[in-house]
């Protein structure tokens, strides 16, 4: 029993249940004596027996309950003896409309045996999502019911997930693919194979979506082997550790090999990769000017749709470019004189002091965390600074700038969950259907308990 809305219930899903040794056992036997009888009513499975009333012409106009077990009452909310000598249609009168009494019908008329699910039931104070298996008895039929109500609601929700996070992607304004792991017969990653790519990265590689997912990577990359990056990202699914890669050159072959600079983040999903990008080009240009003329700096600055700034040595802001407002609705002179400590989350804050303190002379620090907006919440940005160093080496300033990486952090998070989701679904179909297997085998149990005691009963 089961329901969905009239007229809506799948006609796919009939899966053929084995039948092999099966051969029939008058009704009457089992239903009224008996060490079966007795087992079939304890069971914790719900299982009932209906018969065929046919009329003059032989055709099945209804199937009346004969036998059903206790766990059936639980199933039904309701007492089962009043059930007994009803029939299913009286009771129940949607079953018709829903197809499950004519897929009923045609179980008696056939040796093979069939479940189906019924997504969703509401009729005579009975709702929720059911699994149902029918087996000929008889000129009737043996159904066992399993109650599926949360496998489709975690059904429902993983699909509202996918839903959820493939809405996030297509919003992202940075390029975001996911990647697949290729393995070896020896089970080693030698390539990825792009699974799903947001509008953004298909106008970044200058391919249609359908062009872009299927392809290898290394079929429109090859330099990610030489460069070392294929290696990077094969431990990042091996590990589980996240990929952080910032500033670092990529002749692109989407982008007839030129020179680009990236900052690339990539963290496991599954056996692949959730993977985004952004071309700092320009932004690595700004600095190469700003080494040349502090006045070339501020231009590039002020016009940068990233948040660029100065601190001091004691991490005050001595300047920043007006965008900060953009991202964490500050003005720029509110922050001036502010250290920037004060507006880190906590939690970020350690690692955000021990990156800065630990950068080589040579080398930019990068850091991702929660700024503080004026509003009161936080915002998750990357941060990248380099140490400014006067004549005799001592430190004066950091030269750095923020990136907005918030929608990209809500698009990792969703696809986590999502995942967990998907485990969840996973281990609790996989209960059911030990459950049903265990159903069977108590079945076929007490048919050979019978059979040694003479009683000849078949299975069901």
């Amino acid at each position: 029993m089961s329901a969905h809305d009239k007229g809506s219930v799948p006609t796919a899903g009939l899966v053929p249940v084995p039948t092999e040794g099966l051969v029939p056992v008058p009704t009457a036997g089992l239903v009224s004596t008996g060490a079966l009888a007795a087992a079939l009513t304890v069971l914790a499975q719900p299982v009932f027996i209906m018969t065929a009333v046919r009329d003059p012409g032989g055709t099945v106009i209804e199937l009346e309950y004969v036998f059903l077990n206790q766990a059936c009452a639980r199933l039904l909310g309701r007492p089962v003896e009043p059930l007994v000598g009803r029939g299913l249609t009286e009771i129940f009168p949607s079953v018709r409309a829903l197809g499950i009494f004519d897929r009923y019908v045609a179980v008696i008329d056939s040796p093979l045996p069939v479940s189906f699910d019924v997504p969703r039931f509401h009729d005579n104070g009975v709702e929720g999502s059911f699994r149902l298996t029918a087996s000929r008895f008889e000129d009737g039929l043996l159904v066992s019911a399993s109650d599926i109500t949360d496998v489709m609601k975690a059904r429902h929700d993983a699909e509202a997930d996918r839903a959820a996070l493939r809405a996030t992607a297509d919003s992202l304004l940075d390029p975001y693919v996911r990647l697949d792991a290729v393995r070896d017969s020896s089970g080693q990653i030698v390539d990825f194979v792009y699974v799903d790519a947001n509008p953004v990265a298909c106008a970044y590689n200058g391919l249609e979506y359908q062009d872009l997912v299927g392809s290898r990577l290394l079929d429109l990359q090859a330099g990610s082997t030489g460069t070392g990056l294929l290696d990077q990202y094969r431990q990042v699914v091996e590990t589980g550790e996240p990929l952080v890669l910032d500033d670092i050159v990529y002749a692109q072959e989407l982008l007839d090999r030129a020179e680009r600079h990236y900052d690339v983040r990539a963290v496991r999903v599954g056996d692949g990769l959730s993977y985004t990008w952004r071309d700092v080009t320009d932004r690595h240009e700004a600095a190469m000017w700003l080494a040349e003329s502090e006045e070339h700096y501020r231009l590039l600055a002020e016009n940068a749709s990233d948040v660029v700034m100065r601190l001091g040595a004691d991490r005050r802001f001595e300047w920043v470019s007006g965008s900060i407002a953009d991202v964490v609705g500050w003005a720029a002179p509110a922050l001036l004189g502010q250290v920037i400590d004060t507006f880190i989350h906590p939690e970020e804050l350690d690692l955000f002091r021990r990156t800065v303190a630990d950068t080589d002379p040579e080398s930019a620090a990068h850091s991702d965390f929660r700024f503080l907006r004026s509003d009161g919440s936080y915002r998750w940005v990357a941060c990248r600074t380099r140490t400014q160093r006067d004549a005799d080496g001592n430190p004066v300033a950091l030269l750095g700038g923020l990136v907005d990486i918030d929608a990209r952090k809500l698009a990792e998070a969703r696809e986590l969950d999502r995942l967990e989701a998907l485990e969840r679904f996973r281990r609790l179909t996989v209960g059911r259907e030990l459950k049903m297997i265990e159903l069977k085998k108590e079945i076929k149990n007490l048919k050979r308990l019978l059979a040694a005691k003479g009683n000849n009963p078949a299975p069901v």
